[in-house]
């Protein structure tokens, strides 16, 4: 999986030594976001947070980057579980 990614993310983004890092944290808030183990809250997170991030580049091109990390604070101090992870799961 990790191959196919590198493969469609390549041309959109341009290959560089670092371009994995920047997909990695991107995940990371997608899983966040969406709820640790929640398959569907990946999926709601991953449509949410690319929504917001191309309605950004368009309008604000600079603030795109900094919109992933927005989002994932106001859900985290809405839902500190994500939005459809389970309230004490890892307890």
């Amino acid at each position: 999986l990790a191959g196919l990614a590198g493969i469609l993310a390549g041309p959109m983004r341009g290959a560089y030594a670092e371009m994995g890092v920047t997909m990695v944290i991107e995940s990371f808030v997608v899983i966040v976001v969406g709820g640790m183990g929640s398959l569907l809250g990946a999926v709601v997170a991953g449509l949410l947070i690319g929504q917001v991030v191309g309605l950004t580049t368009l309008f604000v091109p600079k603030l795109a980057e900094i919109m992933v990390f927005l989002v994932m604070a106001v859900v985290l101090l809405v839902r500190p579980s994500g939005l459809f992870g389970e309230a004490g799961l890892l307890e």
